[in-house]
Protein backbone atom coordinates (compact mmCIF):
# COMPACT_ATOMS: atom_id res chain seq x y z
CA UNK A 1 0.00 0.00 0.00
CA UNK A 2 1.50 3.33 -1.04
CA UNK A 3 1.21 6.27 1.34
CA UNK A 4 2.03 9.85 0.39
CA UNK A 5 2.18 12.75 2.81
CA UNK A 6 1.56 16.49 2.67
CA UNK A 7 1.08 19.17 5.32
CA UNK A 8 -2.49 20.18 6.07
CA UNK A 9 -3.79 22.38 8.92
CA UNK A 10 -7.18 21.72 10.43
CA UNK A 11 -7.41 24.78 12.64
CA UNK A 12 -10.85 23.89 13.91
CA UNK A 13 -9.63 20.49 15.03
CA UNK A 14 -6.69 21.94 16.87
CA UNK A 15 -8.88 24.45 18.66
CA UNK A 16 -11.27 21.67 19.72
CA UNK A 17 -8.46 19.60 21.15
CA UNK A 18 -6.88 22.56 22.92
CA UNK A 19 -10.16 23.07 24.75
CA UNK A 20 -9.50 19.70 26.40
CA UNK A 21 -6.19 20.75 27.90
CA UNK A 22 -6.05 21.58 31.58
CA UNK A 23 -3.96 24.73 31.95
CA UNK A 24 -0.66 23.66 33.48
CA UNK A 25 2.89 24.74 33.93
CA UNK A 26 4.03 24.56 30.30
CA UNK A 27 4.08 27.87 28.44
CA UNK A 28 5.55 29.48 25.35
CA UNK A 29 6.32 33.20 25.01
CA UNK A 30 4.72 33.81 28.41
CA UNK A 31 5.96 36.49 30.85
CA UNK A 32 6.79 35.43 34.39
CA UNK A 33 4.52 36.60 37.18
CA UNK A 34 5.84 36.69 40.74
CA UNK A 35 6.34 38.70 43.89
CA UNK A 36 8.25 41.96 44.03
CA UNK A 37 11.96 41.13 44.46
CA UNK A 38 13.31 41.57 47.99
CA UNK A 39 16.97 40.94 47.10
CA UNK A 40 19.18 40.44 44.08
CA UNK A 41 21.21 37.48 45.26
CA UNK A 42 21.04 34.61 42.77
CA UNK A 43 20.57 31.07 44.13
CA UNK A 44 22.94 28.22 43.41
CA UNK A 45 22.32 26.03 40.38
CA UNK A 46 21.19 22.43 39.94
CA UNK A 47 23.45 19.41 40.23
CA UNK A 48 23.36 15.79 39.12
CA UNK A 49 21.15 16.64 36.14
CA UNK A 50 20.05 13.64 34.05
CA UNK A 51 17.84 13.93 30.96
CA UNK A 52 16.08 10.74 29.85
CA UNK A 53 14.61 10.94 26.32
CA UNK A 54 10.94 10.01 26.08
CA UNK A 55 8.42 9.84 23.25
CA UNK A 56 7.83 13.43 22.20
CA UNK A 57 9.90 14.87 25.05
CA UNK A 58 12.17 14.07 27.95
CA UNK A 59 12.30 13.56 31.71
CA UNK A 60 14.73 15.91 33.51
CA UNK A 61 15.81 14.83 36.99
CA UNK A 62 18.15 16.81 39.26
CA UNK A 63 19.25 17.68 42.77
CA UNK A 64 18.30 21.06 44.21
CA UNK A 65 20.81 23.21 46.08
CA UNK A 66 20.49 23.03 49.86
CA UNK A 67 19.13 26.53 50.28
CA UNK A 68 15.87 27.67 51.86
CA UNK A 69 15.22 30.61 49.54
CA UNK A 70 14.12 28.50 46.52
CA UNK A 71 10.77 28.86 44.77
CA UNK A 72 10.89 26.60 41.70
CA UNK A 73 12.98 25.22 38.82
CA UNK A 74 12.58 26.66 35.37
CA UNK A 75 13.45 24.86 32.12
CA UNK A 76 13.63 26.88 28.91
CA UNK A 77 13.88 25.50 25.39
CA UNK A 78 12.86 26.34 21.84
CA UNK A 79 10.16 24.32 20.08
CA UNK A 80 9.12 25.04 16.52
CA UNK A 81 10.58 28.54 16.70
CA UNK A 82 8.89 29.43 19.99
CA UNK A 83 10.58 29.97 23.34
CA UNK A 84 8.90 27.59 25.78
CA UNK A 85 9.30 26.92 29.45
CA UNK A 86 8.38 24.35 32.08
CA UNK A 87 8.28 25.23 35.78
CA UNK A 88 8.56 22.63 38.53
CA UNK A 89 7.85 23.11 42.23
CA UNK A 90 10.62 23.08 44.81
CA UNK A 91 8.95 19.96 46.19
CA UNK A 92 9.80 18.02 43.03
CA UNK A 93 13.10 16.61 41.88
CA UNK A 94 12.19 16.31 38.20
CA UNK A 95 10.20 17.90 35.40
CA UNK A 96 8.91 16.76 32.03
CA UNK A 97 9.31 18.28 28.58
CA UNK A 98 6.39 17.20 26.38
CA UNK A 99 4.72 18.00 23.07
CA UNK A 100 7.79 17.82 20.81
CA UNK A 101 6.96 16.78 17.28
CA UNK A 102 10.38 15.82 15.88
CA UNK A 103 13.57 14.05 16.90
CA UNK A 104 16.13 16.82 16.35
CA UNK A 105 18.56 17.64 19.13
CA UNK A 106 16.99 19.89 21.76
CA UNK A 107 18.96 22.41 23.83
CA UNK A 108 17.63 23.23 27.30
CA UNK A 109 18.56 25.77 29.96
CA UNK A 110 17.75 24.94 33.58
CA UNK A 111 17.47 27.62 36.27
CA UNK A 112 16.82 27.63 40.00
CA UNK A 113 14.50 30.53 40.86
CA UNK A 114 14.25 31.99 44.36
CA UNK A 115 11.44 33.80 46.13
CA UNK A 116 12.64 37.11 44.69
CA UNK A 117 12.58 35.71 41.14
CA UNK A 118 16.37 35.73 40.94
CA UNK A 119 17.68 33.13 38.51
CA UNK A 120 20.72 30.96 39.07
CA UNK A 121 23.37 30.50 36.44
CA UNK A 122 21.86 28.25 33.74
CA UNK A 123 22.67 24.59 33.50
CA UNK A 124 22.97 24.01 29.74
CA UNK A 125 22.32 20.58 28.27
CA UNK A 126 21.13 18.87 25.09
CA UNK A 127 19.18 15.71 24.37
CA UNK A 128 17.39 14.05 21.47
CA UNK A 129 13.75 13.15 22.15
CA UNK A 130 12.27 9.87 20.97
CA UNK A 131 9.75 10.04 18.13
CA UNK A 132 6.43 11.72 18.94
CA UNK A 133 3.66 9.30 20.00
CA UNK A 134 1.58 10.87 17.24
CA UNK A 135 4.10 9.63 14.67
CA UNK A 136 3.62 6.05 15.87
CA UNK A 137 -0.14 6.43 15.38
CA UNK A 138 0.30 7.95 11.94
CA UNK A 139 2.63 5.22 10.73
CA UNK A 140 0.31 2.46 12.00
CA UNK A 141 -2.71 3.43 9.86
CA UNK A 142 -3.95 0.68 7.55
CA UNK A 143 -6.72 1.50 5.06
CA UNK A 144 -8.54 -1.38 3.35
CA UNK A 145 -11.67 -1.64 1.18
CA UNK A 146 -14.89 -2.57 2.91
CA UNK A 147 -18.54 -2.70 1.94
CA UNK A 148 -19.53 0.75 0.73
CA UNK A 149 -16.30 2.45 1.81
CA UNK A 150 -13.03 2.10 3.66
CA UNK A 151 -11.99 0.48 6.93
CA UNK A 152 -9.19 2.21 8.85
CA UNK A 153 -7.28 0.59 11.72
CA UNK A 154 -4.50 2.03 13.87
CA UNK A 155 -2.38 1.52 16.97
CA UNK A 156 -1.71 4.07 19.72
CA UNK A 157 0.88 2.37 21.96
CA UNK A 158 1.45 5.44 24.15
CA UNK A 159 -2.34 5.94 24.51
CA UNK A 160 -2.02 9.68 23.88
CA UNK A 161 -5.05 11.80 23.09
CA UNK A 162 -5.26 12.50 19.36
CA UNK A 163 -7.86 13.91 17.03
CA UNK A 164 -8.19 11.99 13.76
CA UNK A 165 -9.68 13.67 10.70
CA UNK A 166 -11.15 11.25 8.16
CA UNK A 167 -11.55 12.55 4.62
CA UNK A 168 -12.85 11.11 1.35
CA UNK A 169 -12.91 12.44 -2.19
CA UNK A 170 -16.27 13.47 -3.60
CA UNK A 171 -17.33 12.59 -7.15
CA UNK A 172 -15.26 15.53 -8.42
CA UNK A 173 -12.17 14.20 -6.67
CA UNK A 174 -12.06 16.88 -3.97
CA UNK A 175 -11.27 15.69 -0.44
CA UNK A 176 -14.07 16.41 2.02
CA UNK A 177 -14.07 15.97 5.80
CA UNK A 178 -16.22 12.98 6.79
CA UNK A 179 -15.66 12.81 10.52
CA UNK A 180 -13.39 13.86 13.39
CA UNK A 181 -12.70 11.30 16.08
CA UNK A 182 -10.93 11.90 19.41
CA UNK A 183 -9.36 8.92 21.13
CA UNK A 184 -6.62 7.80 23.50
CA UNK A 185 -7.36 4.08 23.15
CA UNK A 186 -4.47 1.72 22.41
CA UNK A 187 -6.21 0.29 19.34
CA UNK A 188 -8.75 1.81 16.98
CA UNK A 189 -10.97 0.97 14.05
CA UNK A 190 -13.20 3.23 11.98
CA UNK A 191 -15.21 2.64 8.82
CA UNK A 192 -16.47 5.20 6.31
CA UNK A 193 -19.61 4.21 4.42
CA UNK A 194 -21.94 5.37 1.67
CA UNK A 195 -19.65 5.21 -1.39
CA UNK A 196 -19.91 3.52 -4.77
CA UNK A 197 -17.46 0.91 -6.01
CA UNK A 198 -15.54 3.50 -8.05
CA UNK A 199 -11.89 3.96 -7.06
CA UNK A 200 -11.74 6.77 -4.55
CA UNK A 201 -9.17 8.68 -2.52
CA UNK A 202 -9.38 8.42 1.26
CA UNK A 203 -7.19 10.44 3.61
CA UNK A 204 -6.59 11.06 7.29
CA UNK A 205 -4.48 13.28 9.53
CA UNK A 206 -3.82 13.82 13.23
CA UNK A 207 -3.59 16.63 15.72
CA UNK A 208 -2.49 16.30 19.34
CA UNK A 209 -3.28 18.42 22.39
CA UNK A 210 -0.11 20.44 21.88
CA UNK A 211 -1.41 21.62 18.49
CA UNK A 212 1.06 19.49 16.55
CA UNK A 213 -0.54 18.60 13.21
CA UNK A 214 0.67 15.60 11.26
CA UNK A 215 1.12 15.07 7.57
CA UNK A 216 -1.87 13.53 5.81
CA UNK A 217 -1.93 9.90 4.74
CA UNK A 218 -3.66 9.36 1.38
CA UNK A 219 -4.77 5.98 0.05
CA UNK A 220 -6.76 5.26 -3.10
CA UNK A 221 -9.01 2.18 -2.96
CA UNK A 222 -12.18 0.77 -4.55
CA UNK A 223 -14.96 0.16 -1.99
CA UNK A 224 -16.86 -3.12 -2.10
CA UNK A 225 -20.48 -3.20 -3.25
CA UNK A 226 -23.05 -2.55 -0.52
CA UNK A 227 -26.78 -1.96 -0.46
CA UNK A 228 -29.40 -1.58 2.23
CA UNK A 229 -31.62 -4.64 2.51
CA UNK A 230 -35.24 -3.86 1.74
CA UNK A 231 -37.36 -3.77 4.88
CA UNK A 232 -40.36 -4.81 2.79
CA UNK A 233 -39.16 -8.40 3.25
CA UNK A 234 -38.42 -8.20 6.98
CA UNK A 235 -40.62 -10.21 9.34
CA UNK A 236 -40.88 -11.26 12.98
CA UNK A 237 -38.89 -14.49 13.08
CA UNK A 238 -39.73 -15.30 16.69
CA UNK A 239 -38.50 -18.60 18.04
CA UNK A 240 -39.12 -20.38 21.31
CA UNK A 241 -37.32 -18.45 24.03
CA UNK A 242 -37.67 -15.05 22.34
CA UNK A 243 -39.18 -12.20 24.32
CA UNK A 244 -42.36 -11.82 22.30
CA UNK A 245 -44.19 -9.67 24.87
CA UNK A 246 -45.32 -6.16 23.99
CA UNK A 247 -46.07 -3.08 26.01
CA UNK A 248 -48.77 -0.66 24.82
CA UNK A 249 -49.12 -2.53 21.51
CA UNK A 250 -45.60 -1.79 20.24
CA UNK A 251 -44.45 -5.01 18.50
CA UNK A 252 -40.99 -5.92 17.24
CA UNK A 253 -42.11 -5.13 13.66
CA UNK A 254 -41.84 -1.45 14.63
CA UNK A 255 -38.08 -1.95 14.26
CA UNK A 256 -38.44 -1.93 10.47
CA UNK A 257 -41.37 0.43 9.89
CA UNK A 258 -39.08 3.09 8.42
CA UNK A 259 -39.33 5.63 11.24
CA UNK A 260 -37.51 6.17 14.53
CA UNK A 261 -40.56 7.92 15.98
CA UNK A 262 -42.39 4.62 16.63
CA UNK A 263 -40.64 2.16 18.91
CA UNK A 264 -40.66 -1.53 19.83
CA UNK A 265 -41.23 -2.16 23.53
CA UNK A 266 -41.50 -5.44 25.45
CA UNK A 267 -43.37 -5.84 28.73
CA UNK A 268 -41.20 -5.45 31.88
CA UNK A 269 -43.66 -7.63 33.81
CA UNK A 270 -43.62 -10.53 31.33
CA UNK A 271 -41.19 -12.59 33.41
CA UNK A 272 -38.35 -13.07 30.91
CA UNK A 273 -34.79 -13.51 32.12
CA UNK A 274 -31.37 -12.38 30.93
CA UNK A 275 -30.10 -12.95 28.31
CA UNK A 276 -33.13 -11.96 26.26
CA UNK A 277 -33.65 -13.05 22.65
CA UNK A 278 -35.45 -11.67 19.62
CA UNK A 279 -35.23 -12.79 15.99
CA UNK A 280 -35.54 -10.94 12.68
CA UNK A 281 -36.23 -12.71 9.39
CA UNK A 282 -34.62 -10.65 6.60
CA UNK A 283 -36.74 -12.42 4.00
CA UNK A 284 -33.73 -12.90 1.70
CA UNK A 285 -30.36 -14.60 1.97
CA UNK A 286 -27.32 -12.36 1.62
CA UNK A 287 -23.83 -11.49 2.73
CA UNK A 288 -24.03 -8.96 5.55
CA UNK A 289 -21.66 -6.03 6.11
CA UNK A 290 -23.15 -3.94 8.92
CA UNK A 291 -26.31 -2.75 10.62
CA UNK A 292 -27.50 0.44 12.29
CA UNK A 293 -29.53 0.36 15.50
CA UNK A 294 -31.48 3.39 16.65
CA UNK A 295 -32.38 3.36 20.33
CA UNK A 296 -35.41 4.95 21.95
CA UNK A 297 -34.25 8.56 21.83
CA UNK A 298 -36.35 10.02 24.67
CA UNK A 299 -34.62 7.52 26.98
CA UNK A 300 -31.17 7.75 25.38
CA UNK A 301 -28.61 5.52 27.11
CA UNK A 302 -31.09 4.51 29.79
CA UNK A 303 -34.00 2.28 30.76
CA UNK A 304 -34.56 -0.70 28.39
CA UNK A 305 -32.31 0.48 25.53
CA UNK A 306 -29.83 -2.19 24.46
CA UNK A 307 -26.28 -1.81 25.73
CA UNK A 308 -24.49 -5.17 25.39
CA UNK A 309 -25.65 -7.77 22.89
CA UNK A 310 -24.49 -10.37 20.37
CA UNK A 311 -25.97 -11.16 16.98
CA UNK A 312 -26.10 -14.68 15.54
CA UNK A 313 -27.05 -15.57 11.98
CA UNK A 314 -28.10 -18.55 9.88
CA UNK A 315 -29.45 -19.21 6.41
CA UNK A 316 -32.27 -21.53 7.48
CA UNK A 317 -34.14 -22.94 10.47
CA UNK A 318 -33.32 -26.57 11.23
CA UNK A 319 -36.04 -27.06 13.86
CA UNK A 320 -39.68 -26.07 14.30
CA UNK A 321 -39.94 -22.59 15.79
CA UNK A 322 -41.45 -23.92 19.03
CA UNK A 323 -38.77 -26.58 19.51
CA UNK A 324 -37.00 -26.53 22.90
CA UNK A 325 -33.78 -26.39 20.93
CA UNK A 326 -34.24 -22.62 20.44
CA UNK A 327 -34.77 -21.98 24.15
CA UNK A 328 -31.41 -23.54 25.06
CA UNK A 329 -28.63 -21.09 24.23
CA UNK A 330 -26.03 -23.82 24.60
CA UNK A 331 -27.68 -25.76 21.78
CA UNK A 332 -28.66 -23.38 19.01
CA UNK A 333 -25.52 -21.21 19.28
CA UNK A 334 -23.49 -24.28 18.32
CA UNK A 335 -25.13 -24.22 14.89
CA UNK A 336 -25.65 -20.50 14.26
CA UNK A 337 -22.77 -18.16 13.41
CA UNK A 338 -21.76 -15.48 15.90
CA UNK A 339 -21.58 -12.57 13.44
CA UNK A 340 -21.39 -9.48 15.66
CA UNK A 341 -20.49 -8.63 19.26
CA UNK A 342 -21.90 -5.22 20.11
CA UNK A 343 -21.67 -2.57 22.78
CA UNK A 344 -23.43 0.77 22.56
CA UNK A 345 -20.80 3.34 23.54
CA UNK A 346 -21.81 6.61 25.11
CA UNK A 347 -19.35 9.20 23.75
CA UNK A 348 -19.07 11.24 26.95
CA UNK A 349 -18.89 8.25 29.26
CA UNK A 350 -21.08 10.13 31.74
CA UNK A 351 -23.37 8.35 34.18
CA UNK A 352 -26.79 7.08 33.19
CA UNK A 353 -29.31 9.92 33.11
CA UNK A 354 -26.75 12.59 32.18
CA UNK A 355 -26.27 13.16 28.44
CA UNK A 356 -24.16 15.70 26.59
CA UNK A 357 -25.04 17.18 23.21
CA UNK A 358 -22.50 14.80 21.69
CA UNK A 359 -24.25 11.85 23.34
CA UNK A 360 -27.63 12.91 22.00
CA UNK A 361 -26.27 13.51 18.51
CA UNK A 362 -24.79 10.00 18.45
CA UNK A 363 -28.07 8.52 19.66
CA UNK A 364 -30.04 10.37 17.01
CA UNK A 365 -27.62 9.28 14.26
CA UNK A 366 -27.88 5.59 15.23
CA UNK A 367 -25.17 3.13 16.26
CA UNK A 368 -23.26 1.45 13.46
CA UNK A 369 -22.04 -2.13 14.01
CA UNK A 370 -19.96 -4.19 11.61
CA UNK A 371 -20.67 -7.83 10.94
CA UNK A 372 -17.78 -10.26 11.00
CA UNK A 373 -16.34 -11.74 7.81
CA UNK A 374 -18.27 -14.96 8.44
CA UNK A 375 -21.62 -13.18 7.95
CA UNK A 376 -22.26 -14.82 4.58
CA UNK A 377 -25.44 -16.52 3.37
CA UNK A 378 -27.52 -15.14 6.24
CA UNK A 379 -31.31 -14.83 6.39
CA UNK A 380 -32.17 -14.97 10.10
CA UNK A 381 -30.68 -12.68 12.75
CA UNK A 382 -31.06 -13.64 16.39
CA UNK A 383 -30.14 -11.02 18.97
CA UNK A 384 -28.88 -12.11 22.39
CA UNK A 385 -29.28 -9.11 24.69
CA UNK A 386 -26.98 -9.45 27.67
CA UNK A 387 -27.56 -6.05 29.23
CA UNK A 388 -29.79 -3.02 28.87
CA UNK A 389 -28.72 0.36 30.25
CA UNK A 390 -30.86 -0.12 33.37
CA UNK A 391 -30.08 -3.87 33.53
CA UNK A 392 -33.75 -4.73 33.05
CA UNK A 393 -35.59 -7.79 31.70
CA UNK A 394 -37.36 -5.70 29.07
CA UNK A 395 -36.16 -4.14 25.83
CA UNK A 396 -37.00 -1.25 23.56
CA UNK A 397 -35.52 0.27 20.41
CA UNK A 398 -36.68 2.44 17.54
CA UNK A 399 -35.34 1.09 14.24
CA UNK A 400 -32.85 -1.21 12.56
CA UNK A 401 -31.29 -1.12 9.07
CA UNK A 402 -29.20 -3.94 7.58
CA UNK A 403 -26.60 -3.61 4.82
CA UNK A 404 -24.68 -6.01 2.64
CA UNK A 405 -24.95 -7.78 -0.70
CA UNK A 406 -27.89 -9.96 -1.65
CA UNK A 407 -27.28 -9.93 -5.42
CA UNK A 408 -27.79 -13.37 -6.84
CA UNK A 409 -27.90 -15.06 -3.45
CA UNK A 410 -31.52 -16.12 -3.90
CA UNK A 411 -31.40 -17.14 -7.57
Amino acid sequence: MNKTYFNIKHVGIAVSLLCLIVIGTISCDEASVGQIPTDDIAPSGLSNVVITPEYGGGLVSYDLPKEEDISYVRCEYENDGKLCSVNSSVYNSSLKIVGLSDTTEMKVSLYVVDHSENLSEPYEASFTPLPSPMKAVLESFVVTPTYGGAKITWENPAEVLVGISFLAANDEGVLELQDIYYTSAAHGIKSLYGFTTDKRLFALSLVDKYENVSDTVKVEISPLFEEEFSKDFFADGHLLGDNISTRSNRPVSNLWDGTTDVIWHTDPAAGYSVPQFFTVDLGVIGDLSRFILWERYDYAYSQHNLRLFDVYGTDSLTHEIDDEYYADIDQWTQDWKLISECEVIKPSGSKVGTNTEEDLAASRAGFNFDFKENATNIRYLRFVVKETWAKTTAMHAAEISVFGDARGAND
